[in-house]
């Protein structure tokens, strides 16, 4: 049994677990903590199966038929109303202007579409183009075979995937970072602060607060993680899903980066507040940075491979989001990859210490001057 300090306070690894523990069971079982992650499935859910329940590509719908005659093309276009339906020519291939191409036979149907994203559309077009051409006629039994020009299914669910990340991953850094300085912020106000330090060290309530919020962050991204493959499953989209399993590990890995680069500073930030009213001043900084870095995310799922993303993805915090989107899309490369895993563990650590420090100005300090002149001086 380990023999307690002779200052009266808890041991720090036993104090550390007390803290961490509560954090845990706050931030992952709370109502908001459920809410908001219920919410952030339902996100998933919409972006999974919303496209497929209003799939289709209205300015793409132009269909050139081999093999109906014009009287028979105008009764069609009745059953197709999203499709303009035109003359084609036997050996005629599927471009931008006219993305699909339907050859229908006594032989059999094939049906080409520009892209492997338009195949679901295609078969429904075809589906319908041989019910109205077979009326009153004995069906071929052979299946129509479709093809697709160019196979852009993988790229356009990675750009999705990609989006999804940014805006997830962003959320549950930031999410969780600004717990910490929430937290501590109210035990001040509340003098909360007063009952703990005399028992347990500043040390173990920073990082007991950080190692908590960061282990239900992790817990929740896991969650979302494997609510979207259960989905991917059931909506029947493999591919997608191969792209996620494929992928897990790098988002799991950039949430714990990006979350030590902010959790300590954040930390520090709410020990600085006295009141809530401090906060709009004392916050407005790390808001600055967070909003930044959620629209340099934003813009660069537009182009991943664009050359400035390429330099500001080895910045952190920028790398947090940057990074696994970059792995997603396949627009970075292993080495740039572990050059950005260096930058962001050595900026984190080297910000965990400068934070540490500030807390422990700061958390026994009424004014905010008061902790930064103190932590100036303990510097210096």
């Amino acid at each position: 049994m380990p023999t307690p300090p002779s200052d009266g306070r808890v041991p720090f690894g036993r104090s550390l677990r007390i803290i961490a523990g509560r954090e845990i069971r706050l931030r992952t079982f709370s109502r908001a903590a459920l809410m908001g992650l219920a919410f952030s499935v339902l996100i998933i859910a919409g972006l999974i199966f919303v496209p497929k329940l209003f799939g289709g590509d209205a300015e793409r719908a132009r269909v050139a038929v081999v093999g109906m005659s014009p009287p028979q093309l105008q009764a069609a276009s009745t059953q197709l109303p999203g499709h303009e339906l035109v003359p084609g020519h036997p050996g005629q291939v599927p471009d931008e202007r006219t993305p699909y191409v339907v050859s229908l036979g006594d032989a059999g149907t094939t049906g080409a579409a520009w892209k492997s994203s338009q195949l679901p559309d295609l078969e429904t077009v075809v589906t319908r183009l041989q019910l109205n051409r077979l009326a009153g006629a004995e069906p071929v039994a052979a299946a129509p075979r479709l093809t697709a020009v160019s196979d852009d299914s993988e790229d356009t669910a990675r750009l999705l995937i990609g989006y999804l990340v940014v805006v997830l991953l962003f959320g549950q850094i930031v999410g969780m970072a600004s717990a910490v300085t929430q937290a501590l912020m109210e035990e001040k106000a509340n003098r909360v602060i007063d009952l703990l330090l005399p028992k347990v060290k500043t040390l173990a309530l920073l990082w007991g607060k950080v190692i908590g919020a960061g282990v239900a962050g992790l817990v929740q991204t896991g969650v979302m993680a494997g609510a979207a493959l259960l989905l991917l499953a059931l909506s029947g989209d493999r591919t997608t899903m191969g792209i996620v399993v494929e992928i897990g590990w790098v988002v799991l890995l950039w949430y714990v980066l990006g979350f030590l680069f902010m959790a300590v500073i954040h930390g520090a930030v709410g020990a600085l507040m006295r009141k809530p009213d401090d906060a709009p001043t004392i916050t407005v900084p790390m808001q600055l940075i967070n909003m930044m870095t959620f629209l340099v995310g934003i813009v660069a799922v537009q182009n991943p491979g664009a050359a400035w993303v390429d330099v500001v993805n080895k910045v952190p915090p920028f790398s947090a989001v940057l990074v696994p989107l970059g792995v997603i899309t396949r627009e970075i490369s292993t080495a740039d990859m572990l050059v950005s895993t260096a930058v962001i563990l050595a900026s984190a650590l080297a910000l965990s210490l400068v934070g540490a420090r500030l807390f422990a100005a700061a958390i026994r300090m009424d004014s905010p001057g008061e902790a930064l002149r103190r932590f100036w001086h303990r510097t210096a």
